[in-house]
């Protein structure tokens, strides 16, 4: 094949298909193999090539060009020699932090290493910091001092002076110079005392009363907030605060709640009053010297049922114990990752500040630091005291366990209600833990369910530090020396009962060089008591905070010295009985016997009372005779309101009826009865029966306006088949008005009253529960506690059932309209007997003294109304006779009296009436079943020691 030429030379792009990449542009492949080189090359068509590649010639005739000049420069350019010794190539920069922020982390860290260096001055103070500029200097005379630490003396004299005791002694004068300036109060022989410490409260965090608007007690957002701060939420507003300073409250310890496993940090207040409104200003470290005193940090964890309750609701971690445990160490983990950071940080700051390179080299991170960890770095690094809600002894070890891992110290368990089993294990731990707990609250739920009374006493003499506590709300901290009272009453010894609301709950929180003891150079935070700090309704005449009165001056009468009473030993008295069972015997030497007409000898035969006084000395020489040394003879006691005999345990639906939900049905076949949902035999049940509780009233449990029909039985029965077991199986109808009880059926308080007037109205005429207890058959028992609602019942029942027999309980506002109560026969039975403005429903509640005139009960009495005392939780049914006693105790006049006699009957006949309690023969419950008490239910000290029924006989009580 020739040569191409022209536009020969141009291919086909048909063609150019069929080359390989091996062609040559212009040459024939078949034939370029066997052309000789030159000949090819000679012949070549160089005109068509440039034509078709002239861009491409050129650029590279260029490129060609540029590399040869490149060439002949070099050749002919001088010759450098270098010495690379000389020369210093500076490295980049890398980007770091400024001085500036070296300088404030290298602060940190020294800040940190001061930390370490604890400082409490023991040394006798002479001025206060919190105290107010102007405080009047006082001097209280011929006192009796309890002073915090286990000890009492006689005849002393306090001097208070710039928020500080100054002196305790005898016969403090006052100087001739002093021209009136210091106030002088005899208190002639009434006991002063340091101000009580409460350890555990959701003061100013959960205000009274109850609003969604002022609830700040727990950020349930997630399980661990070591980051949240109680003095962010503290109102210095809430009322609470005042009305429990008047129970001699001044130092508290404000803590989130218990929902989340770390509630976050916690704040210790005074509880006076300051004119700024500031929450800063009422804190008990407020304006202290660094230097010279540690300024402790506290903390609250959570274990147990609370924390994974509210989250395995939830289906979030943690639900069980076992989530809670990683939550824990998990949070741990992070803080001490964050300290190990810190101190490599540190160790590196201090290198090259030491080693002055800082101009030449540069840190990439400031200090580092973390908020949602910083309260946590704390407490590993001991600058916390960790206070952690614990019940029972399995939650308690593995807290005990996180703190060995995590190298942290525990200052105090709180509830800790099985505490008292184990105090081997507590004693593990490096430092000595504090057991902040109840006096005797328990059973609300699981893990309350194993405590016992005697705990405070086991634990005291295991040499575990006992401290008491309100966990405000939950207990009315207004009322912390009854903790005590009680405590002392299950055998903790009285001082150390004393000691556990005042110096050991301050030791536990690091202030015990200041408060909870009245001692020399001690801030002046004094309790002027009515009668002892450990008696039944036992209140502060006034109270000094920082050396300021918190309430009114009133007189101060001086103590009549009382005759000491025997006291009766229950030991001695079991010893005279020779037969439990027995249902023939006699009781002499009776010191009060409120069954007969203060006779002073009984003779029981064949079960029932057929003698009393002197003249039946000769009657039955056969029975044996029982002396009960000056003790005192109650009938037996009536529990209302509560839930005993239907639920065991409130948070375990397994263990009760049951709850009904709110219907508006108006059918009466519908309504619930107590009676077939009763379970006896209960470990509550028990416990009120050991409190001197014979008969109990229950009720369905229910959220709807028809509570339903009550059943009345023998506290002591094991079954309902058991004879006598049951004394009525329809006692009265009850119903429930109010806020809480507001639910879609019932939406408003109007709705619940257009209610009652409907079902009433429709049933008046006919045989059913709502006609029988409309025309008076059956008593209507109606739970409201609103003063607006009581009222409205009072017109409801004139208008509508003006021949029901009535009753109100709850009654939180009813000394409000107390003689219009009288005027229409309406009885009252207050539940609690004790009120608090805790709701809105009850925000005009009387407190008792010394901020009221007495109570609701003292009102209500005055204007002769029937009263009851109910029973609010069924933990406390035991403590039935206390309850009526404390308001014959705290009687404010003789005016509004109500004597020993009154507040007995509050609890047995009185009741009795109310719910037409009558036996087989129609007459009222019979007095053949009584208590035996070791002396006045009115002592703290007393105990019931026997109880006979007709069916058991007599029988030894073992409490």
């Amino acid at each position: 094949m020739s040569i191409r030429s022209g536009y020969e030379s141009i291919r086909n792009p048909n063609e150019a298909e069929h080359e390989t990449g091996s062609q040559v542009r212009g040459v024939d492949p078949e034939e370029a193999e066997g052309t000789p080189f030159f000949k090819r090359v000679k012949e070549f068509d160089y005109r068509s090539y440039y034509q078709q590649h002239s861009l491409s010639a050129i650029a590279l005739t260029c490129i060609v060009s540029f590399i040869f000049l490149l060439i002949g420069l070099a050749t002919f350019l001088p010759v450098i020699k270098h010495n690379p010794a000389k020369i210093i190539f500076n490295p980049p920069l890398v980007p770091g932090i400024s001085s500036i922020s070296l300088q404030q982390g290298l602060l940190q860290c020294r800040a940190l290493e001061q930390q370490r260096v604890f400082k409490t001055n023991r040394s006798p103070r002479t001025f206060n910091p919190r105290a107010p500029k102007d405080v009047q200097p006082v001097l209280i005379k011929n006192a009796v001092v309890w002073d915090g630490q286990g000890r009492v003396f006689e005849d002393m004299d306090i001097l208070l002076s710039h928020g500080i005791i100054l002196q305790v002694k005898q016969n403090i004068q006052v100087l001739p110079d002093d021209n009136g300036l210091t106030k002088v109060i005899d208190v002639g022989g009434h006991i002063v005392s340091p101000g009580l410490v409460d350890m555990h409260t959701h003061l100013g965090v959960g205000s009274w009363p109850y609003l969604s608007g002022n609830n700040d007690l727990n950020e349930v957002t997630q399980p661990a907030t070591p980051f949240v701060r109680a003095i962010d939420g503290f109102n210095p507003s809430d009322q609470g605060i005042r009305i429990v300073a008047s129970g001699g409250i001044t130092t508290a310890l404000v803590l989130p709640g218990s929902s989340n496993l770390i509630g976050g940090e916690a704040f210790a207040f005074k509880l006076r009053p300051v004119d700024t409104k500031s929450n800063e200003d009422m804190l008990v470290q407020t304006g202290i010297d660094p230097t010279q005193e540690h300024a402790w940090r506290y903390m609250k964890m959570a274990c147990g049922e609370n924390p994974k309750n509210n989250y395995g609701r939830r289906n979030t971690l943690p639900s069980t114990r076992l989530g809670e445990a990683y939550v824990f160490r998990k949070s741990f983990s992070d803080a001490q990752r964050l300290i190990q950071e810190q101190s490599d940080w540190c160790s590196a700051a201090e290198n090259l500040d030491q080693s002055g390179s800082l101009d030449l080299h540069h840190l990439s991170t400031g200090f580092p630091h973390d908020i949602q960890l910083e309260s946590l770095t704390a407490l590993l690094r001991g600058q916390v005291k960790l206070n952690i809600h614990c019940y029972e002894t399995h939650d308690i070890e593995a807290m005990l366990r996180h703190a060995h891992e995590f190298n942290f110290n525990i200052t105090a368990f709180h509830h800790a209600l099985e505490a008292y089993k184990i105090p081997e294990i507590l004693k593990r731990a490096k430092n000595n833990i504090t057991i902040a707990t109840f006096a005797d609250h328990w059973g609300y739920k699981k893990e309350a369910f194993g405590a016992s009374p005697q705990s405070p006493k086991q634990l005291f003499e295991a040499g575990i530090p006992v401290a008491l506590k309100s966990d405000h709300p939950v207990l009315n901290s207004q009322h912390m020396a009854f903790e005590a009272a009680k405590a002392a009453h299950y055998g903790l010894p009285p001082q150390e009962a004393f000691k556990a609301i005042t110096s050991v709950p301050a030791d536990a929180l690091g202030l015990g060089h200041r408060v909870g003891s009245l001692m020399e150079g001690y801030d002046a935070d004094i309790v002027i008591w009515d009668k002892s700090p450990l008696a039944l309704g036992a209140a502060p005449l006034q109270v000094f905070i920082d050396g300021v009165p918190l309430f009114d001056e009133r007189p101060i009468s001086p103590v009549k010295k009382e005759s000491e009473k025997k006291k009766t030993s229950m030991v001695s008295i079991k010893q005279h009985i020779k037969k439990e069972g027995s249902k023939n015997f006699v009781l002499e030497n009776i010191g009060m016997n409120l069954v007969h007409e203060n006779k002073n000898r009984l003779v029981v035969s064949e079960g029932r009372i057929v003698c009393a006084g002197e003249e039946c000395v000769n009657t039955m020489h056969e029975y044996e005779t029982i002396d009960v040394q000056g003790g005192y003879i109650l009938p037996g006691l009536i529990a209302v309101g509560s839930k005993l005999g239907l639920v065991e345990i409130p948070s375990e639906g397994s263990t009760g009826d049951g709850i009904v939900p709110s219907s508006n049905s108006q059918n009466p076949n519908l309504v619930m009865e107590a009676m077939d949902g009763l379970k006896l035999g209960g470990k509550k049940l028990e416990e009120a029966r050991k409190g001197g509780v014979l008969t109990t009233i229950s009720t369905p449990i229910s959220r709807n306006i028809v509570l339903g029909v009550s059943v009345a039985f023998k506290t002591g029965a094991e079954s309902i088949l058991e004879d006598g077991a049951i004394i009525s199986s329809a006692v009265a109808l009850h119903f429930q008005i109010g806020d809480n009880v507001k639910s879609t059926s019932f939406p408003t308080i109007s709705s619940q009253f257009a209610f009652l007037r409907q079902i009433f109205t429709d049933n008046i005429q006919k045989d059913n529960r709502y006609g029988q207890a409309g025309r008076g058959q059956i008593p209507v028992i109606i739970m409201v506690n609103n003063k607006d609602e009581i009222a409205s019942l009072i017109l409801f029942k004139e208008k509508y059932i003006p021949k029901a027999r009535m009753a109100i309980m709850g009654g939180a506002e009813a000394h409000l309209v107390a003689g219009q109560l009288a005027q229409a026969n309406i009885a009252v039975i207050l539940r609690p007997h004790l009120c608090t403005p805790s709701s809105f429903d009850s925000i005009h509640c009387l407190t008792g003294a010394p901020l009221t005139n007495g109570t609701a009960a003292h009102v209500l009495h005055h204007y002769g109304v029937k009263i009851g005392v109910g029973v609010m939780n069924d933990g406390w049914a035991r403590n039935l006779a206390w309850d009526a006693g404390w308001l014959a105790a705290t009687s404010p006049s003789e005016e509004y009296g109500i004597s020993e006699m009154d507040a007995i009957k509050f609890v047995t006949t009185n009741l009795q009436e109310i719910f037409e309690l009558k036996g087989p023969d129609d007459t009222y419950m019979t007095p053949d079943e009584f208590v035996v008490w070791s002396g006045s239910p009115l002592d703290m000290q007393s105990k019931p020691v026997l109880i006979h029924t007709q069916e058991k006989g007599i029988q030894y009580l073992l409490t």
